[in-house]
């Protein structure tokens, strides 16, 4: 297979391109006052934000448009800022002998830690960092390096401490690299989890969707093939191969795992919403989510090649080794289609963010790794 261009995600590739010089030169504003984290190379800033000049639209649609990039395993330079301590913060700068009681962590015998073992506080704040990393996996990459994952996972907890209005903890995880890892590791491994939970709930609703039953190798095959599954087909059956990922079975097992109720990881981070387009308001479906979904899918669907109902344990499981590859095409085509023009990408997008976020979607039609066959980019409306 042809190798494919390494995705920036949009909430980071705007730092792509100034990493290097900011983390050679080192130099801040003293009104930043930044809470810097180091660990295993990975360093997370900390910072006031410094937009608020402009509307969190605008600020949002500036960073967050897809940019694409060369691959970079070089994160020993990159930096990822996010809001930090009010700079007018005044309080006694805390020692690394001398930290607060309540920022110590609870260490089990083997040197990890456990969530429920430790205080309210570092609860609630771990738990925020849990659901911060799970909506980056969906946002900007949900199969990261392990590099990439520690990365996240640093980003989720300063994310979580600033939102908790935990100042000793930021600086806590500053000064302290072995309590920064520490908290990291709860989010960090989770991803795993989070990945085969979605596979889990999703496998009724293609079995549903596909009418699969025992026998169905031929069907299965068919699906497969050119990655069909993607596609919605007419009533005759034609495939509609201007409407990617737009099959009902993508529709339902978006909105119903992450768009179902008020408590919905979809719905609480509407804000986190954007466009690529400017002057517009409709927001979009993020290619990290998409492309995850459609090769969740892709997994049942092998599951399913033998014509055998998978058994209960190949049901539970998703070796995220096997199908990154999956992930990597369909993040590829969402990549040709933005490259063919971004009001095409926008109208997919939006529209499929129109589809998931509402419960009656009835604008859609129903109905080995390989090329995409039946993408008809050209065909693709852009009104």
């Amino acid at each position: 297979m042809k190798e494919i261009p390494r995705f920036v995600p949009p909430r980071l590739a705007s730092h792509y391109s100034d990493s290097s010089a900011a983390a050679s030169t080192g130099a801040t504003s003293g009104d930043d006052q930044l809470v810097t984290v180091t660990a295993d190379s990975v360093k997370v800033k900390c910072e006031p934000d410094e937009n608020k000049k402009k509307s969190k639209l605008e600020v949002q649609q500036t960073i967050e448009r897809p940019q694409f990039a060369q691959p970079s395993h070089d994160l020993d330079k990159s930096v990822i800022t996010t809001p930090g301590p009010d700079p007018r913060d005044t309080s006694d700068a805390y020692t690394s002998s001398k930290w607060p009681q309540f920022t110590d962590l609870v260490y089990e015998s083997d040197s990890s830690i456990n969530l429920k073992a430790q205080n309210t506080r570092i609860q609630m704040v771990l738990k925020t960092a849990v659901f911060e990393f799970k909506k980056s996996a969906i946002f900007e990459n949900a199969f990261p390096t392990i590099t990439e994952k520690r990365t996240m996972a640093m980003q989720a907890v300063s994310n979580a401490a600033y939102k908790h209005k935990e100042r000793a903890m930021l600086k806590r995880l500053n000064h302290d690299t072995e309590f920064a890892v520490a908290l990291a590791s709860i989010p960090e491994g989770r991803i795993s989890a989070f990945r085969t939970s979605i596979k889990k709930l999703t496998h009724q609703i293609i079995v549903s969707r596909f009418t699969l039953k025992k026998g169905c190798s031929s069907e299965v095959e068919e699906l497969l093939k050119s990655h069909k599954y993607i596609f919605p087909t007419n009533e005759n059956g034609k495939v509609l191969g201007d409407q990617h990922f737009c099959n009902k079975a993508m529709i339902d097992t978006l909105h119903q795992l992450l768009f179902d109720g008020e408590n919905s990881i979809g719905v609480q981070s509407h804000e986190d919403f954007v466009l690529v387009l400017d002057g517009n308001d409709e927001p979009e479906l993020p290619i990290a989510m998409v492309a995850l979904i459609a090769t969740i899918i892709y997994a049942i669907l092998m599951d399913w090649r033998s014509g055998n109902p998978p058994s209960s344990s190949q049901v539970k499981s998703f070796n995220a080794t096997i199908y990154i590859s999956v992930y990597k095409a369909h993040e590829a085509t969402l990549t040709r289609i933005f490259e063919g023009g971004k009001k095409k990408y926008h109208m997919l997008m939006a529209r499929l963010y129109k589809a998931v976020s509402v419960s009656d979607n009835v604008w859609l039609p129903s109905g080995s790794l390989s090329n995409f066959d039946y993408l008809d980019v050209s065909g693709m409306s852009e009104d």
